[in-house]
């Protein structure tokens, strides 16, 4: 009789542990993109639930652990906050087979795995094995000058060991294979996102263009008139996202229910992008350098860039070299709001930065600020093109960026620079803001 009641206490004790632990679970995935900071508190409860499991049955150790895995599993697949903060993200091709992982690195930003980039010649790529990294491929990039080996570490290591690791020449050209997004945000009908619209053109002016941003949407109705050369610098195999491009591309160049700011324009467009979720794009460093080269060949006169990320000095190198080829270079400030860090490559020098207003010329809301933004320019509740062949708005610097290009583009003549070009912009800027130059409105608003 003893053994009957301890049997059934015992099974009524590992029944209520294991609901405690789906409750657990299920509380913490609910809570997942709204408040970040639960997450401490069921780490606690789990703990309390880990010291009692050796008392438990196996049975309810092994539920207890399938929670928790459902509970891992939820946060990586989450595009939520919470999503930020997942150690590592695997990125497959359409067989599921897993092609890149993204990590997180120094300073928050995330990059490939073990991965870095160095600027060197057949005996740098002799040397790298020698130290027992794996080459995973060489690039010579003429257009930008220089031969990008990429290489992993065999362990996972900060930058200060691996530049420890390599001799002083190619320690000075290092730096990991970073990951760039393409971020935009879709407008919602509130004060905040009154509808706005392109009403003219920049100019007629026939002009080779050039951006690096996801696949264009080539099909869509808006670009039936359009001249777009477009290369993927993706895998064949994996997934290329098309609704960031396809905006930037419909303000540029698309018609039909829009007005084109560049109706006589070539445009050349490098996609560059995966999917990370329903909501974000990533770029290795490794393909936008790739695309920015691309373009230089294409003799391009403006290249646009509606990306952001962190420093890097083998990007700094690539944007010093295109921008000695006389290509004018126009990226978005940045989506992270006015107190956020500078994003690059809007943040280099050889780049004019441009961020977003209003049709009421008020700054966008969550647009980056600092002394390297350089102009600003429509870019909330933008109408423009959408998947599907469907219109719609769209809001952000990356939105106001192609609109800062477009006006470059008209200004641009044979053998132009980022000084030229921005001298004749400020001729005809409004100035908002302080009085001159400051670091929400830049020289002023580009219409």
């Amino acid at each position: 009789m003893k053994r009957h009641l301890l049997v059934s206490l015992f099974a009524l004790f590992a029944t209520m542990q294991a609901q405690a632990a789906r409750d657990i679970a299920d509380k913490a995935v609910r809570g997942i993109g709204k408040k970040v900071q639960d997450i401490p508190a069921v780490s606690k409860r789990l703990e309390k639930i880990e010291k009692l499991t050796p008392k438990l049955p196996e049975q309810a150790i092994e539920q207890i652990n399938k929670n928790i895995e459902g509970l891992d599993k939820a946060a990586i697949g989450s595009p939520d906050p919470l999503a930020k903060m997942v150690g590592k993200l695997r990125v497959a091709d359409k067989l599921g087979n897993t092609v890149l992982v993204e990590t997180e690195v120094e300073d928050g930003w995330r990059a490939i795995e073990r991965e870095w980039l160095v600027i060197g010649s057949k005996a740098d790529t002799a040397l790298l094995k020698q130290l027992k990294m794996e080459i995973v491929e060489q690039k010579e990039l003429k257009s930008l000058n220089m031969t990008l080996v990429r290489f992993k570490t065999p362990l996972p290591q900060n930058e200060k060991t691996v530049k420890e690791m390599l001799p002083q020449h190619l320690s000075q050209q290092l730096g990991r294979n970073h990951i760039y997004d393409a971020s935009r945000a879709v407008a919602k009908n509130d004060k905040h996102s009154a509808a706005a619209s392109i009403k003219k053109n920049a100019c007629r002016k026939k002009v080779a263009i050039g951006m690096i941003d996801t696949a264009v949407e080539k099909k869509h109705q808006a670009f039936n008139s359009a001249t777009i050369t477009q290369r993927n610098f993706m895998p064949e195999n994996m997934v290329v996202p098309k609704a960031h491009g396809t905006a930037v591309a419909g303000i540029l160049v698309g018609e039909g229910e829009l007005t084109p700011l560049l109706p006589k324009a070539d445009l050349y467009a490098a996609s560059v992008f995966y999917p990370r979720n329903d909501y974000t794009q990533g770029a290795t460093l490794m393909h936008l350098l790739q695309a920015l080269n691309w373009l230089v060949e294409q003799d391009v006169a403006v290249i646009n860039m509606s990306l952001t990320g962190p420093d890097n000095p083998i990007l700094a190198m690539g944007i010093k070299q295109a921008a000695k080829s006389n290509v004018v270079l126009v990226a978005a400030a940045g989506n992270e709001g006015p107190a956020a860090t500078p994003r690059f490559p809007a943040a280099y020098d050889e780049v004019i930065a441009a961020t977003a207003v209003d049709r009421q010329r008020k700054i966008y809301r969550w647009a980056n600020q600092g002394s390297y933004i350089d102009f600003s320019a429509l870019g909330v509740a933008v109408q423009t093109a959408r998947l599907n062949n469907s219109y719609g708005r769209e809001s952000g610097t990356s939105m106001a960026s192609p609109v800062v290009m477009a006006k470059a583009a008209c200004a641009v003549k044979q053998k132009n620079n980022k000084k030229t070009v921005v001298e004749s912009l400020k001729q005809e800027a409004i100035d908002l803001g302080k009085a001159g130059k400051d670091a929400v409105y830049g020289h002023g608003l580009v219409e």
